[in-house]
């Protein structure tokens, strides 16, 4: 089952439309609509709210890419990779960054906040994790 399976509804129809919009487009392009999604929702977010926001783009993000079927052969694809809920990509994505450390200044080369928005995600992840929330 899919992380986009679990999803409420409404959240569902947000993803297939970001997928309807962003599949004609390269991945470079679709990197850089999805980092200007997280800068959006953080700039009208609440700061109590933003650990919270991060998760939220993080889970957009991962069901966006359960359609588009990620690419690691691109650099922007890996990089959404490498923050996503799915295990085995996230696993794949960082370990093709520690083989060749170019990876990471490609990515920061085509998004300067790289750096900082997945130690967000990671802070984000450990301050409240998913898998504790959901069995609440």
């Amino acid at each position: 089952m899919t992380l986009y399976e679990h999803l409420p509804a409404d959240i569902r129809e947000v993803v297939e439309a970001y997928v309807g919009d962003l599949r004609p487009l390269p991945w470079r392009t679709r990197f850089l609509l999805l980092i200007d999604l997280l800068q959006e929702k953080l700039e009208t977010g609440a700061a109590a709210q933003h650990w919270r926001l991060l998760q939220q783009w993080t889970g957009i993000v991962t069901a966006i890419l359960e359609h588009l079927r990620p690419d690691s052969s691109v650099v922007e694809c890996l990089g959404l990779m490498s923050i996503s809920f799915n295990d085995q990509w996230r696993a794949q994505a960082l370990a093709q960054i520690e083989r060749d450390p170019t990876v990471l200044d490609r990515l920061v080369a085509v998004c300067p906040d790289w750096e900082d928005i997945v130690n967000s995600v990671v802070e984000a992840n450990q301050r409240r994790p998913i898998k504790a929330a959901r069995e609440r």
